[in-house]
């Protein structure tokens, strides 16, 4: 024991200090007790944790816990402290007693870190304690109780926490709103109403009111709008935001907001959506928005031209349109572009038929952007008038417009017809045809394989690459059929996408089709293929990923790995530890990203723990994380005392958790 007690005091050496605290491990001894509580003082969180860990796993808390209350007291060691309060919290309800006779101290600050335990654990026996902590003669451990009294949401100590708010007593008052305010009893409105009065306690109260969500507390927090403290008013409009989210309706708020402020309440409303602070400008146009009043029409357009705020006001205008569409109808009228992809936007979630002839004028206007989104909005709609308007946006000079097209066409699909679609499949335009493509797959056109078939011969890539794509969304056998036929299309993109498209498919017969891929000359038609092999998941994949390993291009070998690892088993580890000794280090940090996947392999990977890459440690660090055993973790908390790369001691630090 001395000599273990001479290696603990090891000032220079923390590997020595850690390797006595182990050497304590097992004896269950008495006289290692101490030991292993002066270990908890020691600088280096290893050594620390390790004693915790043995003190846990081997000893009674009787025997030791009051010597950790003790490192509560050293005033100059924050690790100690720290530790103790950890393992206090750790053991819960057994150290109940032991924190409720330490509290029993002339020291405050141990006992505001008593109180800080028992809020953790909020064990009933504590409450006691926690009740007369509230008088305590020190204000930083009443406010602490307080808080912690306050998160439990202790209904039995409502009284207590009202008698500390109507005390004055500014230190406690404050921690006591909030804490009223979390608890949720009615019983408190009229005690917060009046601490409101007292301006130092408005913003806890405010937001106690906000929990509340009484609508007999709205006068008076709307009434603070017009207080002289910008700050202030502020406070009252969050906290009229939350007593709308929580429940208070909409018809309420809006009445009681004319009633008390009359015409001033859509100019003060706007002055706030101009603040600079984020969170009061959402708060006010959530509010102009449940005003429903076209003077705030105007400036929430304005403010929609901010990308930060644009959700926020179209919410707003959402919630005006569901109740009067027609009231939106006059903002159609303008020439400005913006306006016109706000308000078409508004439209498409309104989703109201007195808007159906404003959004097939804007099929046609000449803004892309403006006819894209109306496609898409006049769709929502539902009306079969819209479908010959969109079959002609399938043809628009702006591609954004024809994917929309295509999308509100899919929307609508039960209006169109196969057969005059397959007319326009064979159209003189490639714009069409290709868009027709897509909308066949959308629509997942079981009917239209063949036809998709023949137009795999379209001389244009483009068209060729729709019709691949739409028979992947059809994917029937037949679908799969000429897909295999795409595998030797002279454009590389076709052969791609169809490699992606079966390997995504699976099914029989396709790992044979996608072998001859592996030898292509194009570099990303073998990365495709080695991707749809690992997509199969079948193990027959792996005689036909190991020489792709062997590849000229990197980024084939490292898709091959990741390809490996999907496949899993133990011939696919193999392969995939063979590329640990590659010299290229994109390779080696894959290798030991895929490897994590696998069972047993951490012997594999530990010496990169020490590679001179730090990709390549952190890449070995994440892996290793996945199969963290005592030997695993050792070997971490090593690499922690001696890294020096700060994104490599990070990704230690979350899997040790520290």
């Amino acid at each position: 024991m001395q000599e273990l007690e001479k290696q603990l005091n090891s000032d220079n050496n923390i590997e020595v200090r850690r390797r006595a605290v182990e050497q304590l491990r097992g004896l269950r001894d008495a006289q290692s007790i101490p030991l292993l509580i002066r270990a908890m003082t020691d600088v280096s969180w290893r050594v620390r944790k390790s004693a915790v860990d043995i003190l846990f796993e081997e000893y009674g808390p009787d025997q030791y816990i009051r010597g950790i209350i003790d490192l509560l007291y050293i005033e100059e060691n924050a690790g100690a402290r720290n530790s103790a309060i950890e393992a206090l919290i750790k053991l819960g309800r057994k150290a109940t007693p032991f924190l409720i006779e330490g509290f029993k101290t002339s020291n405050r600050d141990v006992r505001k870190f008593i109180i800080d335990v028992m809020g953790e654990q909020m064990d009933s026996r504590s409450l006691p304690l926690m009740l007369d902590a509230l008088k305590d003669e020190d204000e930083n451990v009443r406010a602490t109780a307080v808080e912690h009294l306050g998160k439990a949401g202790e209904l039995s100590v409502v009284d207590a926490l009202i008698e500390i708010l109507d005390s004055g007593d500014l230190w406690t008052a404050y921690p006591a709103a909030d804490a009223l305010g979390r608890i949720g009893n009615r019983k408190a409105v009229p005690h917060l109403l009046a601490a409101m009065k007292r301006k130092p306690l408005r913003e806890p109260v405010l937001k106690a009111l906000g929990m509340l969500a009484d609508p007999a507390t709205l006068e008076p927090v709307i009434t603070l709008l017009q207080d002289a403290s910008k700050n202030i008013q502020e406070h009252a409009l969050r906290t009229i935001e939350k007593m709308y989210h929580n429940g208070i309706s909409a018809e309420v708020i809006s009445e009681e907001l004319r009633r008390i402020l009359g015409d001033k309440a859509i100019d003060l409303l706007v002055a706030h959506a101009w603040s600079n602070k984020n969170e009061v400008r959402v708060s006010a146009i959530l509010m102009l928005g449940l005003m429903r009043d076209e003077a705030a029409y105007g400036p929430l357009l304005d403010i929609s031209h901010e990308e930060e705020y644009a959700e926020d006001v179209k919410g707003a205008f959402v919630f005006i349109g569901r109740e009067r569409p027609d009231s939106l109808l006059k903002l159609f009228d303008t020439g400005n572009p913006h306006q016109l992809r706000f308000i078409a936007e508004v439209a498409g979630e309104i989703v109201s038929p007195v808007y159906y002839d404003m959004l097939t004028k804007l099929l046609t206007n000449e803004d892309g952007h403006v006819r894209s989104i109306a496609a898409r909005s006049i769709a929502r709609l539902n009306m079969s008038d819209a479908v010959s308007m969109l079959i002609k946006r399938l043809a628009d000079p702006y591609e954004d417009v024809q994917e929309a097209a295509v999308d509100a066409l899919s929307m609508l699909q039960h209006y169109l017809h196969i057969q005059e679609l397959l007319v326009m499949l064979r159209s003189d335009s490639a714009v069409l045809r290709r868009n027709v493509a897509r909308l066949l797959g959308k629509m997942k056109a079981d009917l239209a394989v063949k036809d998709l078939g023949f137009a795999l011969k379209d001389e244009k890539v483009a068209v060729r690459k729709a019709v691949v794509g739409a028979l992947s969304q059809i994917g029937s056998e037949e679908a799969v059929r000429y897909l295999k036929y795409a595998l030797t299309d002279e454009d590389p993109d076709i052969r791609i996408s169809a490699t992606l498209s079966l390997g995504a498919i699976g099914g029989e017969g396709i790992l044979d089709s996608l072998n001859i891929l592996t030898v292509d000359p194009d570099n990303f038609v073998r990365v495709s293929a080695a991707r749809a092999l690992g997509m199969l998941k079948d193990k027959n994949s792996i005689i036909i990923l190991v020489p792709l390993l062997h590849d000229q291009s990197g980024f084939v070998v490292t898709t091959a790995i990741e390809a490996l690892q999907a496949v899993g088993g133990s011939e696919a580890c193999k392969a995939i530890s063979g590329m640990l000794t590659s010299t290229d280090d994109e390779v080696k940090r894959t290798a030991i990203a895929a490897l994590a996947e696998f069972d047993g392999v951490q012997d594999l990977l530990i010496p990169y723990l020490r590679d001179p890459d730090w990709a390549a440690r952190i890449a070995a660090v994440k892996a290793l994380g996945r199969h963290c055993q005592a030997e695993v973790r050792t070997e971490l908390e090593r690499l922690l005392d001696t890294e020096e790369d700060p994104t490599v001691v990070k990704a230690v630090e979350e899997i040790l958790g520290v």
